[in-house]
């Protein structure tokens, strides 16, 4: 986005927040304000969504552009923040003027909701498309979080291992954390989630299918409390795994057919030690019970036929997609673009199709963590996107031209008009590459 752009965005929101205030329903200048302001709205998210407005320390931001010097229309807009006492708003690609208008009517009342208020007022309004958003203030940054829901599901993990009825309350805290960093930095807590712990799978898996449970959440446009469950849940759906021996979690070869009903039990195991908790959720519960189950019912445990979360279809796919992107005993790990393709083989059979179709979407042509060949013979490792959206890659290049490992982390970049430079998908472990390595 130019900062022309941004400006311009800016003064429309706030014009058409003001003349809503200003002039009753039906009024020229009301009509005309949030006309002009959804029509740039809508051209602008067709280039991208969602997109972000906020505050940060009380300065105005706009996706990449922070207003440190603002303009009289940026000052009014954090004035307009500070009154209903929110910190960010988000906009989907979809925004109805309809919902647009709601969120202006809400919002210029005497008495207007705040904080999460707003976010329940627009709710019951039928807004899907605008969101507020709580934004991190810039110290929990992504690998903090990320280093925090590892302790809170080993605390969890200690708790279950020694006896003890598990406290949720720190889970429940990262699980937010989690999530305002998401809405702040999209793609960047996805990268941690390419870390893997072969020694430790289902502790590391648990905390790697929260993050990509996210991905998921927020490609099919969740709510932030909608995606805080999704963030608990992922992250403790395979909890009755501690109830399996090790060594049938662990085997390298095929499983027995006694083996496997035991591995079949772990949801309802896990049911029962999350039972004792209290306090649980039913989304949370039945991410936990039925993550095994398919779309298509088929799977285990089986269903009694009541409604389940359409939560648990999202924490399936991002089971799957860790799965497949992890090193096991008795499997390599599929590049991601390769396990898209094998997730894609079960579409509307095991896989939801709706939110699968939003999630690959969402992860892009190239997902991170993608291992990359270009037509100039140096292999590249996807580590992030750019501004212009997940086609924008960036880049280390880990292999000159002839081959040889460079001995610096060498940043690299692609733009969407520069596909064309990838010639191939690379395995990393034909050439002796942990990818992991790149993301600790």
């Amino acid at each position: 986005m130019e900062v022309g752009q941004a400006h311009n965005i800016v003064s429309l929101l706030v014009g058409a927040w003001q003349s809503h205030r200003m002039y009753p329903a039906g009024h020229p200048s009301r009509d005309q304000k949030a006309r002009d302001c959804h029509e740039q709205l809508s051209l602008l998210l067709m280039e991208r969504s969602p997109l972000r407005i906020g505050l940060v320390e009380g300065t105005l931001f706009i996706e990449e552009h922070l207003f440190a010097d603002p303009h009289i229309a940026e000052n009014e807009a954090v004035d307009i923040f500070e009154t209903l006492q929110i910190e960010g708003l988000e906009l989907i690609r979809g925004l109805s003027r309809k919902e647009l208008d709601a969120f202006f009517s809400l919002t210029t009342q005497t008495r207007a909701p705040g904080g999460n208020a707003l976010e329940a007022a627009l709710a019951q309004k039928g807004v899907d498309h605008l969101h507020v958003a709580t934004l991190l203030q810039g110290e929990e940054k992504p690998r903090a979080v990320y280093n925090s829901a590892l302790k809170a599901v080993d605390h969890i993990f200690q708790d279950i291992q020694g006896g003890r009825i598990p406290s949720t309350e720190a889970i429940r805290s990262v699980s937010k954390d989690m999530v305002q960093t998401v809405l702040r930095e999209e793609h960047a807590l996805f990268a941690l989630s390419q870390i893997k712990d072969y020694d430790n799978y289902t502790f590391n898996h648990s905390v790697n299918v929260g993050i990509v449970s996210l991905a998921v959440g927020r490609s099919c446009g969740l709510r932030p409390q909608q995606l805080q469950l999704l963030a608990f849940g992922g992250m403790i759906h395979d909890i009755g795994k501690l109830k399996i021996p090790v060594e049938i979690i662990t085997k390298p070869g095929k499983l027995t057919s006694v083996e496997f009903e035991q591995v079949r039990r772990h949801p309802g195991k896990g049911v029962e030690m999350i039972s004792q908790i209290g306090g649980v959720p039913q989304e949370v519960v039945d991410m936990v019970h039925f993550h095994h189950l398919h779309y298509n019912r088929d799977g285990y445990p089986q269903h009694s036929g009541r409604n389940i979360s359409p939560l648990v279809e999202m924490v399936t796919i991002a089971d799957h997609y860790d799965a497949m992107t992890t090193h096991r005993s008795y499997q390599r790990p599929s590049p991601p673009r390769e396990a898209i393709r094998r997730m894609m083989s079960v579409r509307g059979t095991h896989l939801q199709p709706d939110f699968l179709d939003r999630f690959i979407e969402h992860l892009g042509e190239y997902p991170v963590g993608s291992l990359l060949r270009l037509d100039s013979s140096e292999i590249v490792l996807v580590t992030g996107f750019g501004p212009k959206g997940n086609k924008h890659l960036k880049l280390l290049q880990l292999f000159d031209a002839l081959g040889k490992t460079e001995s610096e982390r060498i940043p690299l970049e692609l733009l969407p008009d520069e596909h064309a430079r990838i010639v191939d998908d690379v395995d990393p472990l034909s050439r002796g590459i942990d990818i992991t390595a790149y993301f600790d």
